[in-house]
């Protein structure tokens, strides 16, 4: 960290997938001086980079993963669940899955149409898109090799993943070998933000490269308490670090970028929110906008956990020969277990409408899940996951304190569309298990239990174990100005506030059809062209 000056042209808050973005082109491309605060600290454990390192991270004990717990859930018997979120330079890019997804044409197409018709279209984020994608493998009009964000196929295939593949194929959905040119439809092997056998974060492929410009001021292990305002004009944060009260001044624009659950409580913080819940904790209302914290989505799954016959996944890799040989294997050559993801393949289907865009995506995992109790064995796990939910949550505070979390509301499965989706998803995961050449490695069905076979009994069992998939998006929804529900407008402008904007997944109108992260990321993109006047596609006709 350089010395702390207490004027930048631009202060961002959240040095995640989108703020590096956000910095690195402030900085590179356009010579601003600018302040990055992040929550967390440095990411410099070897776990973050090894991309096998993920599982560790997220099911262990992990200072670099937020875990917010939700309040009580009706849909769930009352039962809390937790919404992980990143908590390192690099943000969720740092510590997830590094799926590379986009979701479909529709989706944002869906986006468009909410927004305006002002330039949030497919065919308007694909340029972003390419732009920041160097995919290993292909080179198309969606797909780019020039990127900074190395994109790769899987260093290592298991055989589950294997068989699960052959398996899809016999249920008749077709085989494809691209999910994010704007059609998901079919299973195959995913692509990654990996390269060389290292995970590619945000932070790798934009923020690194400008990391020592003495333009750039890199505050770790910061937490911001509310923006700072000029009547209605944004002017700066106020932040705390070891300690000490700070506050730092923004001469152009301040730019929210800390994620679906922080970004929303930060402006309520700072006065920026619905009036009658601001009022029940004294903060004085600089902009009363209903939105902020509404509309909050999220992908949560069920799952399917069975014992195999023989070592089919990842059991026992991490210790012993298989262990020694699999270090020599990645430290020679980048490829082996230690340089999976966990998740080399995945489904994308629609049950009720198999030529309808895909509402559920199905991953096949070579462990057994995490969170069972039983000795861990040789074993799989199925995953359905929601991706178009009709549930809607929000995040609200807690107190007035900023050191306090927010009150997360995910409100999953409060739409029987939902639960009865899930419940379809979940009969289709034993129908892949039912059908060779799957069945011919399966041993024992652990979750939810073969015994377990009435629709009511499995509604049970998904109420007691449904999870974060750790998509949350929504909560400071973009729009049109006139929408009382939206908070930016197209432009990703707070609205009736001069000088601060957000351009992280809180911004989404809908949640996307599948993983967040490179949408993030292009957004975060697509925000600096609109903040510096530098953008050239299509806007709304009136903003």
């Amino acid at each position: 960290m350089t010395s702390v000056s207490d004027t930048f042209d631009y202060i961002v808050v959240g040095a995640g997938s989108a703020g590096c973005v956000v910095a690195s082109r402030l900085v590179k491309d356009h010579g601003a001086t600018v302040l990055l605060l992040e929550a967390g600290p440095l990411d410099d454990n070897m776990l973050i980079h090894i991309p096998a390192g993920a599982v560790k991270i997220v099911f262990g004990k992990s200072p670099y993963i937020k875990r917010y717990t939700s309040t009580p859930q009706p849909a769930l018997e009352g039962r809390a669940v937790d919404i992980m979120q990143g908590n390192v330079v690099g943000g969720g890019s740092s510590v997830n899955a590094m799926t590379y997804a986009r979701g479909s044409k529709d989706d944002y197409d869906r986006w468009n149409t909410l927004s305006g018709d002002a330039g949030w279209g497919w065919d308007d984020l694909v340029p972003y898109f390419r732009k920041q994608e160097g995919n290993v493998r292909l080179e198309n009009a969606a797909h780019s090799g020039d990127g900074p964000l190395k994109v790769s196929d899987p260093a290592y295939i298991s055989e589950a993943a294997n068989i699960f593949v052959r398996t899809l194929q016999k249920l008749k959905v077709p085989f494809t070998d691209d999910f994010t040119g704007g059609q998901l439809h079919g299973v195959g092997y995913e692509q990654s933000t990996t390269f060389r056998g290292k995970r590619r974060s945000s932070a790798d492929s934009f923020l690194r490269p400008v990391i020592g410009d003495e333009r750039l001021t890199l505050v770790t292990e910061a937490r911001a308490n509310r923006v700072l305002f000029d009547g209605q004009r944004a002017i700066g944060i106020e932040y705390v670090k070891d300690g000490k009260v700070h506050q730092a001044k923004a001469t152009h624009e301040v730019v929210l970028t800390a994620g679906a659950l922080a970004t929303p409580k930060l402006l309520m913080l700072s006065g920026i929110g619905p009036a009658d819940h601001l009022a029940q904790f004294d903060i004085p209302v600089v902009a009363d906008l209903p939105g902020v914290g509404q509309n909050l989505q999220d992908h949560n799954e069920v799952f399917l956990s069975l014992s195999t016959k023989g070592p089919f996944g990842y059991f026992g890799e991490d210790a012993g020969i298989k262990l020694i040989r699999n270090v020599i294997q990645y430290y020679a050559f980048g490829t082996g277990p230690i340089a999976s993801t966990g998740s080399e393949t995945m489904a994308f289907v629609n049950l009720d409408d198999p030529a309808g865009p895909p509402d559920i995506q199905i991953y096949c995992i070579g462990l057994m899940w995490p969170t069972l109790t039983v000795k861990p064995r040789n074993a799989v796990t199925l995953l359905a996951n929601l991706v178009r939910p009709l549930s809607y949550g929000s995040v609200r505070l807690k107190s007035a304190l900023p050191e306090d979390d927010a009150e997360v509301d995910p409100n999953w499965m409060s739409d029987p569309e939902d639960t009865r989706r899930l419940l379809k998803a979940l009969k289709y995961l034993r129908t892949i298990v039912a059908t060779a050449p799957f069945i011919d490695i399966v041993e024992e069905e652990l979750s939810p239990g073969q015994a377990t076979t009435d629709d009511a009994e499995l509604v049970e069992y998904m109420k007691a174990t449904t999870q974060s998939n750790f998509h949350p998006v929504g909560t400071c929804r973009m729009g049109r100005a006139e929408d009382p529900t939206t908070v930016v407008t197209p432009d990703l402008r707070v609205k009736g506030i001069d000088g601060l904007r957000v351009m992280d997944a809180s911004i989404m109108p809908r949640i996307i059809s599948a993983n967040t992260n490179a949408t993030v990321m292009a957004v975060a993109d697509k925000g600096v062209d609109l903040l510096t006047g530098t953008y050239t596609g299509r806007v709304a006709a009136a903003q």
